[in-house]
């Protein structure tokens, strides 16, 4: 099982491996420390931040009404002490003429108003009266603006006959308005309104918080803002602001928006909070005696969350310190661990490729344990090269032995003599055919004795030598055997190795020809993409799969796939024209052998374009 594992797994690099440790023994831990602190810390310091914005604006809500509230009274006050109800009854009885009572009435306005910081302007309506008839303001606020812009909201009220204090926000001001009534048979005589400075309401708020604010006085839709909020509105609207302010002041206007349609009178003592991608919005309403208010807010989540980004902060500043180690370790596993391994996995792969005795040169290896390995290394490498020299040399030379025995069993002069005379004898019969055959004969037989030693020919030898073979086998399987050649003339020079093409053509006629009734065979030469191609195509006998995947074993060199007894000599032959050529251009050219459909077999023989 272990075996089988480890033919399908194979093992990762020692670089992966060292950036995998590195990362399980310094991120990881680093990583948990950072999630545990934020899953530990974040909801807590989220909380605390909100409820301390929630108390703030409580707070500012409380300090606002309390203002609020003292404003009331005094505008309350003139109706507990009867002092405008006498001069009224005054007037009513003929008493008083109308200048004298409003002007006693003014006299008393601007004792209590006027001089008061907390105010802006007092206005005082008749009963009946659509305009003030008296009107006074600290600021120089005209009568003109009061008339265009206020007074259209107040005449509401008045028509509304209530007795109630109200409050409220027109055009960004805050007023107070109050039907003013005689205490004995509650007749309506008059009506007091006068303009708080909102600046006054909320002046223990900084400054920088209550520029912030939004303030709902029992309406949504007529809203108090400050001086700060104010400048940016009038920037957007005459389109100065820079890009990114005008993108962080859509965000609050879409928060403020959203906020507002919580807006609820009937709400008391609630807060709602909502948030966007940089700001949270929070509303906090109450319920008074005469009136409700909600005041919104924004703020930027980094500020309320400070003291959160503070701890990431410190985080990050705790990762770049530890940075500069890790990158130090990298560096020190690279060149004590990884350089040396990669010079001798280098040298490995020479030797693989076929480079013999390689040595490992080059500056020492950067520890004691490397080096004993370095010299170990080069010490087998040239035991290697001797031992495969000392082979290959007996190898020849058992070689040389096996071909001067065949040579000496058949002397090539006296092959040649015997052929010639019988050559000579058929001529003399006039036999042409059997002429022709023992010529075909001797060119191959010469051809194949005489080549022993030469490592390489001429392409047109080849063909020479096949096209004496092909005579030979047309003489014996006659109109069975049907022979093509498409031959490429401008490669008739080209340099190749000897008997390359005859053990294909053998091959042809034992496994194609010789098992069918007709057949046919063709030699192709040709060149294609940078590289010579020799291609023998032949019908016949269609191979099975259990075949073709023997044939493959055979080009490889593997001995269990040669067939013992009939076809051994052809299947020898094609894996040694497969293993010269691989030994003379590379391991990527040699022979291959596939089969198409048509029952036809095609051996091919690829070659470098270029001689070297």
């Amino acid at each position: 099982m272990k075996g089988i594992l480890k033919k399908f797994i194979k093992p990762g690099s020692l670089k992966r491996r060292i950036i995998y440790f590195i990362i399980l023994c310094w991120a990881v831990p680093v990583l948990l420390f950072f999630i545990f602190t934020t899953v530990s810390y974040q909801e807590g310091i989220i909380k605390k931040s909100e409820d301390v914005m929630e108390d703030k604006l409580s707070n500012v809500l409380s300090f606002a009404s309390i203002r609020i509230g003292d404003a009331i009274t005094m505008c309350q006050r003139p109706s507990y002490e009867r002092s405008w109800e006498s001069l009224w009854n005054s007037y009513r009885k003929g008493q008083i003429d109308e200048n004298t009572y409003l002007m006693e009435v003014g006299s008393s306005l601007k004792g209590k108003f006027y001089l008061d910081e907390r105010f802006h302007l007092y206005a005082f309506y008749q009963r009946g009266k659509e305009r003030p008839d008296s009107y006074s303001s600290r600021i120089g606020a005209s009568y003109n603006s009061y008339m265009e812009d206020i007074n259209g909201s107040v005449l509401k009220i008045i028509e509304g006959g209530s007795n109630y204090t109200h409050v409220k926000v027109i055009d960004g001001r805050i007023f107070i308005i109050r039907n003013l009534y005689t205490t004995t048979d509650y007749e309506h005589f008059g009506t007091l309104v006068v303009e708080l400075d909102k600046n006054q309401v909320f002046k223990d708020i900084p400054r920088d918080f209550r520029e912030k604010l939004v303030v709902c006085i029992d309406d949504k839709e007529d809203i108090l803002t400050f001086s700060g909020r104010q400048s940016r509105e009038e920037e957007a609207v005459s389109k100065v602001l820079p890009i990114e302010k005008e993108e962080a002041f859509k965000q609050e206007e879409e928060l403020i928006a959203s906020l507002l349609e919580h807006y609820d009178v009937s709400a008391d003592g609630t807060v709602i909070r909502e948030e966007s991608r940089t700001y949270n919005g929070y509303l906090c309403q109450k319920q008074f005696d005469t009136y409700h208010m909600g005041i919104l807010t924004l703020a930027q989540r980094r500020e309320i969350y400070s003291s959160l980004y503070d701890l990431y902060e410190i985080v990050i500043i705790m990762l770049l310190l530890f940075l500069p180690v890790i990158i130090y370790c990298i560096f020190f596993l690279k060149q004590q661990i990884q350089r040396p391994i990669g010079k001798l996995i280098e040298a490995s792969r020479e030797m693989e490729q076929g480079n013999i005795g390689v040595q490992i040169d080059g500056e020492d290896m950067p520890n004691e344990e490397f080096d004993y390995l370095k010299d170990s290394f080069n010490s087998m490498s040239a035991q290697v090269k001797t031992l495969f020299d000392s082979f290959y040399t007996e190898k020849l030379a058992r070689k040389d032995a096996q071909i001067s025995a065949l040579q000496a069993q058949i002397n090539p002069h006296f092959l040649n003599n015997t052929l010639e005379m019988m050559n000579w004898q058929a001529r003399m019969n006039e036999d042409t055919v059997v002429s022709r055959m023992i010529e075909s004969l001797g060119t191959v037989l010469d051809y194949r004795m005489n080549r022993a030693n030469v490592k390489e020919i001429p392409l047109w030898e080849e063909l020479r030598c096949i096209d004496a073979y092909f005579y030979i086998m047309s003489m014996r399987f006659g109109q069975r055997l049907q022979i093509e050649k498409e031959i490429d003339e401008d490669l008739n020079q080209r340099m190749v190795p000897p008997l390359i093409l005859q053990p294909l053509v053998e091959n042809a006629v034992v496994h194609g020809v010789e098992a069918v009734k007709n057949a046919s065979i063709k030699v192709c030469v040709y060149q294609k993409e940078g590289r010579v191609f020799v291609e023998v195509r032949n019908t016949g006998k269609r191979l099975t799969d259990r075949e073709l995947e023997r044939i493959q074993g055979i080009l490889k060199g593997d001995e269990d796939k040669i067939p013992k007894g009939q076809g051994m000599h052809t299947s020898i032959g094609i894996r040694n024209v497969n293993r010269r050529i691989q030994l003379v251009y590379g391991e990527e050219y040699g022979l291959t052998i596939r089969q198409e459909e048509g029952n036809l077999t095609i051996s091919t023989i690829v070659l470098p374009g270029e001689q070297k």
